[in-house]
């Protein structure tokens, strides 16, 4: 078998119908070695779904010494482990129900996680959630919200479960368990016709269906006369007393015929039948059938009620009904006994179900509390995450604008560098160029003294050793260069010096470089001694200063 073929076989295996312990034992164990030899973790979620089910089985061991508690939580740490999110909703559903009934967890915390829960399982979609009793989920969920008195809700669901339900052995507890709740709830609606037809769906289903096992056959044989009745009482709240008659008899004749009389729960069915069918026949004037239906009651009552077998207030209506029926017989006496012991239950009825409503607005409210307390934790939960993840973005960014910054520094700085190193090489180019030209003024200037020794002189030769050696254009240039060399130089000096001059600031740029006398007079291109000159004047001002 494929991985798909195993898991399918296993939701399709008829459990239900292994009555015998070692035999369910056998077939799972079996079932769970060959998928664990597979690796077949699918498989194996669905085994652990069955072994929860069928572990409420007297004599069933579940392997290690579990509990079924144990084998959802092993189910759910599985599946999501393994990244199976259907098989995990299901499993935790089932284990927060689970401890729900075992009391080990609140009422608050088992309505909220449910909610919570199926919240999950609709976002996914029910319908891939049939191979672990959908119905069942929705069912369980819609009859925790009856509890809490909020019907409208709990029908939401119920109607969902609709969809679902199966009218086979399998799924019949479920189909009439649904039904019986929407049949419940049109009625509360007073709309009759609704609540009938449910109700003549689970007759129609139980009187069709033909159960082998002696229990699966009480609860058909229940399920018939109770829907029986319940279809009798809709009919006499509509006015349809010879109907409601029918199904009347029909119910409590089911009750004597197919169940033992002499057990508890025939004898309550019985009486529940009873209260049905006594009014009918007032309504249609059969006081003598009424008589021997009350006296039966009567009977019922009188050996469930010591034992605590009759709720407290069931004999209210068999009061009511033995007025009614005295005072047609003219026997007011009685008759003001029974309204009497009828009355005091009723205010005692009233007054309990005052305090059940209190009581259910009450957890209504703890719940609607308890779900807020969550989602305010949540909320902050998620505060948190979310300052914590901005203080994560604007670390990072941070980062990202200091390393950008850092490089665009970097890369600026190496700018400056490289344009440093090309203006130091200009100028030191230029400086030793300087040079040469100085000392070849100076070679022409001993020529042509030579020459005017001889009289000879030239008068060109002495243009030429006049001549500027650094032209205006080309000190521009030159003041350029120095200043990116020695920034700030030339700023600082006027600011020591404010009164300095144009020639006693190229004085000191010269200087600067190192540059003798005759070589800054060639560059300026003025004789050596206006250059001592210069420097003498400097000097003066500089010691001026200090």
């Amino acid at each position: 078998m494929t991985e798909s073929e195993r898991y399918r076989f296993v939701h399709d295996y008829p459990f239900w119908k292994l009555v015998e312990v070692k035999q369910l034992t056998t077939t799972l164990d079996k079932m769970r070695e060959i998928a664990e030899t597979n690796k077949d973790y699918h498989t194996q979620l669905a085994l652990q779904y069955y072994t929860f089910l069928v572990a409420a089985n007297v004599g069933f061991k579940i392997p290690n010494g579990k509990s079924f508690n144990d084998v959802l939580i092993d189910m759910q740490k599985l599946a999501t482990q393994k990244g199976y999110e259907i098989e995990a909703l299901a499993a935790s559903f089932y284990l927060t129900n689970s401890l729900y009934l075992g009391k080990k967890i609140a009422v608050e915390q088992y309505y909220v996680d449910e909610q919570h829960c199926l919240e999950k399982i609709q976002s996914i979609g029910f319908e891939k959630f049939r191979d672990y009793n959908v119905v069942a989920i929705l069912f369980d969920f819609s009859k925790g919200l009856w509890d809490l008195g909020d019907l409208d809700k709990a029908y939401q669901y119920l109607h969902i479960a609709e969809r679902f339900v199966e009218p086979t052995t399998e799924g019949g507890f479920y189909y009439t368990q649904v039904y019986s709740y929407l049949q419940a709830y049109w009625k509360s609606k007073n709309d009759y016709n609704k609540s009938i037809m449910y109700a003549k769906k689970i007759l129609n289903f139980h009187q069709n269906l033909h159960p082998d096992l002696p229990e699966h056959k009480h609860w058909n044989y229940f399920w018939r006369h109770f829907s029986s009745i319940d279809i009798a009482s809709l009919l006499i709240d509509q006015g349809k007393i010879e109907e409601g008659e029918f199904y009347a008899n029909s119910g409590y004749k089911l009750i004597k015929t197919q169940l033992s009389t002499d057990t508890t729960v025939s004898k309550q069915a019985e009486y529940d039948a009873l209260m049905v069918l006594i009014p009918i026949k007032l309504k249609l004037g059969k006081t003598n059938e009424v008589s021997s239906l009350l006296d039966r009651a009567t009977a019922i009552k009188n050996n469930l009620e010591p034992k605590g077998l009759l709720d407290y207030f069931k004999p209210l209506r068999l009061y009511k009904y033995s007025a009614e029926y005295n005072e047609k017989k003219g026997n007011n006496v009685t008759a003001l006994r029974y309204m009497h012991l009828a009355q005091a239950l009723e205010d005692s009825l009233d007054s309990r179900n005052d305090l059940q409503k209190v009581s259910q607005m009450q957890l209504r409210y703890e719940v609607e509390k308890y779900a807020e307390h969550l989602k305010m934790i949540e909320n902050e939960k998620q505060l948190q995450k979310y300052l914590r993840n901005a203080v994560i973005v604007i670390l990072l960014l941070s980062l990202v604008l200091v390393y950008v910054n850092h490089q665009r520094l970097q890369q600026k700085h190496h700018q400056k560098e490289k344009e440093l190193e090309t203006a130091q090489n200009e100028l030191q180019f230029q400086t030793h160029h300087f040079r040469k030209m100085s000392e070849l003024a100076e070679n022409l200037r001993r020529e042509n003294e030579k020459l005017s020794t001889n009289g000879t002189q030239s008068e060109y030769l002495q243009q030429l050793i006049t001549s500027t050696i650094l032209t205006e254009e080309g000190w521009t240039n030159f003041k350029r260069m120095f200043e990116k060399v020695y920034p700030g130089y030339i700023q600082a000096q006027k600011e020591k010096y404010p009164d300095l001059t144009n020639a006693e600031t190229r004085l000191l740029m010269l200087e600067k470089l190192d540059l003798s006398a005759q070589e800054m007079a060639d560059m300026i291109g003025v004789n050596k001694n206006t250059i001592h000159q210069t420097r003498l004047r400097l000097r003066r001002k500089i010691s001026d200063r200090t």
